[in-house]
């Protein structure tokens, strides 16, 4: 089969704000060079993605987009999201004749198709699932304050979603999962073995991720995190780590790339007795941006309290990055403890802040553990691995149609 018809379906993409648009947005762009593409998302109508044409433009005319409906928030959209996918996308399927319908989870986006039983050839890659994301929030419950109002609707209606999981796993009979975390998971939540499926790891341009320069010895050494502002993602125990870090080594600087409520995680930095002047926030970032700013770290964190296979850590790691991050959910399948990087213990700040003191203190170890990272992601980890095996994947469905 020389080239695919597929039918992706993403309400997270272009402007990304997270790990699955950042996939579905690499992965459109590498099969667009061979396959015929056809994107049905939503407009955020902000930055490089407020009509069609930008969106069109940004892949260079490459692929279709289809505009299913308008998104002004983080959690509500998806649902009108999905039932316009169950209204229209029917009519268009019949019409286009797609090959594959590609999905991603925990959005479920084709929830209401498969309500329907409309038939296609569809396979969905499991990112997350609301049952590891709700975990995750009750275990950040004690900081209820910082939680971002999606956060609070998984704490909150989670017995209603736990439902709507099930059944979409249950009636999803090809899956991508992106670490074996992640597999393991889904079989906890049907009970048994998942149907067919693959684990098929996130992969990073290796072109673009690379190490670009060198730190420079002028300036303080700067400690990156990047990723949504959220108490999900460890960030109260990041704050209490780099005070105590910051207390035992002055010449220490925090920086933050990522959407979300600043001004509250700034107060929250100072009542962890940060010192004012000693944190920067850089707001949510282009993916383009993001090499040139992962060079600016000396070490990377990613003290999350539930992660599946973070494209973040992964990136960091490829641009030779010094790198710490919570021993949880797939993250030990990309970090070996002590050789390529540091694990710690959930929630754990203590820990978090010893782990951060070793690679303050010894330039000669972040050196090192960032040479055997970015030798770790170029071995297992690249992009072009990522979307042979998922291309591998839609043949062999398609095949059998």
């Amino acid at each position: 089969m020389e080239s695919l018809k597929i039918a992706m379906l993403a309400p997270e993409f272009l402007p990304n704000w997270g790990g699955a648009g950042t996939y579905t947005i690499l992965l459109a762009r590498e099969l667009s060079k061979k396959d015929d593409i056809h994107v049905f998302t939503t407009l955020r109508g902000s930055g490089q993605a407020s009509s069609v044409r930008e969106i069109e433009n940004y892949f260079d005319g490459r692929l279709k987009v289809h505009i299913l409906s308008t998104a002004k928030d983080r959690f509500f959209y998806n649902g009108i999201y999905q039932l316009n996918v169950a209204r229209r996308l029917p009519v268009l399927l019949e019409k286009e004749k797609f090959d594959i319908i590609h999905s991603n989870h925990a959005h479920m986006p084709d929830l209401v198709l498969k309500l329907r039983k409309v038939p296609g050839n569809s396979i969905t890659t499991v990112h997350t699932t609301v049952f590891s994301q709700y975990q995750g929030i009750k275990r950040s419950a004690g900081y209820f304050g910082h939680m971002d109002g999606s956060e609070r609707m998984v704490r909150f209606g989670y017995p209603f979603l736990n439902v709507l999981e099930r059944y979409y796993l249950s009636k999803t009979n090809n899956m991508i999962f992106v670490s074996d975390f992640i597999r393991r998971d889904v079989e906890r939540i049907l009970g048994g073995a998942a149907p067919r499926g693959i684990v098929v790891r996130n992969g990073v341009d290796l072109d673009r991720f690379t190490n670009l320069a060198a730190a420079d010895a002028g300036r303080k050494l700067n400690i990156m995190y990047c990723g949504r502002l959220l108490a999900l993602k460890g960030l109260n125990n990041l704050m209490e780590a780099f005070a105590m870090v910051h207390k035992t080594n002055p010449e220490t600087h925090l920086t933050l790339v990522g959407g979300g409520d600043a001004i509250q995680w700034a107060d929250t930095a100072r009542s962890s007795g940060v010192p004012d002047g000693t944190i920067t926030f850089l707001g949510q970032k282009k993916h383009e941006e993001m090499p040139g700013i992962i060079n600016t770290a000396d070490i990377f964190v990613l003290p999350s309290i539930s992660e599946s296979m973070p494209l973040s850590l992964l990136e960091s790691m490829a641009c030779g990055r010094a790198c710490v991050a919570s021993k949880v959910g797939g993250i030990p399948e990309i970090i070996t403890h002590g050789k390529d990087g540091y694990l710690t213990k959930p929630g754990d700040s203590k820990d978090l802040a010893d782990c951060l003191n070793a690679l303050v203190r010894d330039p000669t170890l972040r050196t090192e553990f960032g040479r055997r990272a970015r030798e770790k992601i170029v071995r297992h980890f690249s992009l072009k691995d990522t979307v042979r095996q998922t291309r591998e994947m839609f043949i062999s469905v398609a095949g059998e149609a």
